[in-house]
């Protein structure tokens, strides 16, 4: 609906006319161009990798934070310290963004022998990792004040602060989508809520405002009535989820605005325009005083396609719309099925109509990929899954953020898919200024406890493929520990099929009937006894 209004002695009026039509002040009337801001340093990332896009968004002073409060958080718990770093800190976190790409049962299976992945397994040992994940923290428990903890997010408080600070770094685009986010959830939680026309009906429930990229500029978790006492706003609670999702928007700016039928009033309308800011919407009809329009039967009478300025257009159901900045011209026409005549018409859409569905799907988009490649894990702290979930949306930002810059720098170089930029990411977290962890006793250091000995990985493969006779040719390389027999044996020879690890595996061949090695290789086994 093209709503436009203007205030005659506090009286609201609504002109049934197109916006470029309507005689107001020439000092009232600014341009709609959009001032881009000089966005800084894209020259001087023109030799990042996706490792530095993003640490641009996870900071080492966040992970260095991360590190000290989980040390603390140990000792209040149980007495004696993890002793994490933030080193360690970056290969939780690389290992559980490999762990999105190649997505298992549990955590547990990336160990297992049989499904094991060396990406995450050759990281750090299974038992450390599950020891950090339940002792990871982000506030001292002890030191916050009775104040600070109305605030029903103060334990992941100081991560959510830091972490929108960088997204907010980053000059915004033109277009913005204000909308819901939600961040699935099933266990109990005060702040679980239920959302039948999600995907994921049950989690929580965040605003988020992203541009038409998908990348994510600002952000809130919703808390529910956080004051109960206080007086209704005229846009409402979801019009001042808006405002707020908007106040970091520089004002005057031309910035362009995009959100659903839940949060648009006429109010948040004026509000958004007293700043500079325009805004596009659907709009529900009881936000609409004094405003006389055609009903949705009278548009069914018109045809498909029919349209009151004003706008109220009939697709297969009534639209409306309100905008501060684009009318119906220009009319397009679209392509769409006809189930009377089975058949594609083309029905004419208006210019405000094409603009909305272009610009509103970036908290869409956001959604999208944030679900591609997240591994989804459990824990008994509700909080963590919105953690898990800002690393996610922090991956994601950075690759928005290099393609963004690969359009700048190489307008003609295909940028890489967010897949392999995520893969190169984890892989840049797990290894990148660590030592390889290597077998044997580790090095004495006064300040760590020594490790507590593994039981050895068992490399044998299945019974049925050794069994099987087929393909069973034998090696001869350099000894190794035999596979086969109990005891403290060696042997010279291992199997070319059952060898199915890098790192050649040693067994002890069986002997081969009417080939003549089964003397070779008794003698082998002999010698190695």
């Amino acid at each position: 609906m093209i709503n436009f209004k203007y205030c005659v002695k506090e009286v609201e009026i609504w002109k049934k006319e197109q916006i470029a039509q309507l005689r107001i002040e020439p000092q009232d009337t600014p341009s709609i161009d959009f001032i881009a801001s000089v966005e800084e340093g894209t020259e001087d990332r023109c030799d990042w990798t996706p490792y530095m896009y993003f640490k641009q968004f996870v900071t080492d002073e966040m992970l260095e934070e991360t590190a000290e409060q989980t040390n603390l958080y140990s000792v209040q718990k149980e007495g004696k310290s993890v002793n994490t770093t933030a080193k360690e800190i970056e290969q939780v976190l690389g290992m559980y963004i490999h762990m999105g790409l190649v997505q298992m049962s549990s955590v547990r299976a990336y160990w297992e022998m049989e499904t094991r992945l060396p990406a995450v397994c050759h990281v750090m040992s299974r038992d450390r990792f599950l020891k950090l994940l339940t002792v990871i923290h982000f506030q001292d428990n002890l030191s916050v004040s009775d104040d600070a903890k109305k605030d029903k997010l103060w334990k992941l408080r100081p991560w959510l602060q830091k972490l929108r600070e960088q997204f907010l770094y980053i000059p915004p685009e033109e277009s913005h989508a204000v909308d819901e986010i939600m961040v699935p959830f099933k266990g109990k939680s005060h702040l679980r809520v239920y959302m039948p026309a999600k995907p994921h009906q049950w989690g929580f429930k965040m605003w988020g405002r992203a541009g038409q990229s998908g990348f994510l500029y600002d952000f809130d978790i919703c808390q529910g009535a956080e004051n109960p006492d206080r007086e209704k706003s005229e846009v409402g609670v979801t019009g001042e989820a808006v405002l707020k999702m908007t106040s970091t928007l520089p004002a005057g700016k031309n910035h362009k605005v995009f959100a659903d039928n839940y949060f648009t009033s006429v109010p948040l309308v004026q509000h958004l325009k007293e700043r500079g800011i325009h805004y596009v919407g659907t709009i529900r009809m009881n936000r609409m005083k004094h405003c006389t329009m055609m009903d949705e039967k009278e548009l069914k009478k018109n045809g498909r396609g029919s349209m009151d300025l004003r706008v109220n257009q009939e697709n297969n159901k009534a639209v409306n719309l309100i905008s501060s900045f684009v009318g119906i011209e220009p009319v397009g026409n679209v392509k769409r099925w006809d189930c009377k005549s089975k058949t594609h018409i083309m029905v004419p859409r208006p210019a405000i109509v094409e603009t909305y569905n272009k610009f509103m799907g970036g908290v869409d988009l956001l959604d999208m990929l944030s679900a591609l490649y997240k591994f989804s894990f459990r824990s008994r702290r509700w909080y963590m899954y919105i953690w898990w979930h800002t690393v996610t949306v922090a991956v994601i930002n950075a690759w928005n953020l290099y393609r963004r810059d690969q359009k700048k720098l190489n307008p003609k170089k295909k940028p890489m898919p967010l897949r392999r930029f995520q893969a190169l990411v984890g892989t840049s977290l797990t290894s990148t200024g660590k030592a390889k962890i290597r077998c044997g006793r580790p090095l004495s250091s006064p300040e760590e406890t020594p490790t507590p000995p593994r039981k050895r990985l068992s490399c044998s493969v299945p019974l049925d493929v050794r069994r099987d006779g087929i393909d069973h040719f034998p090696i001869w390389e350099t000894r190794q520990r035999c596979k086969h027999c109990t005891g403290n044996h060696f042997s010279h020879v291992y199997c070319e099929k059952c060898n199915n690890n890098n790192n050649n595996n040693f067994i002890y061949i069986a002997p081969f009937k009417n080939t003549g090695l089964q003397s070779a290789l008794t003698n082998s086994k002999n010698k190695a006894n």
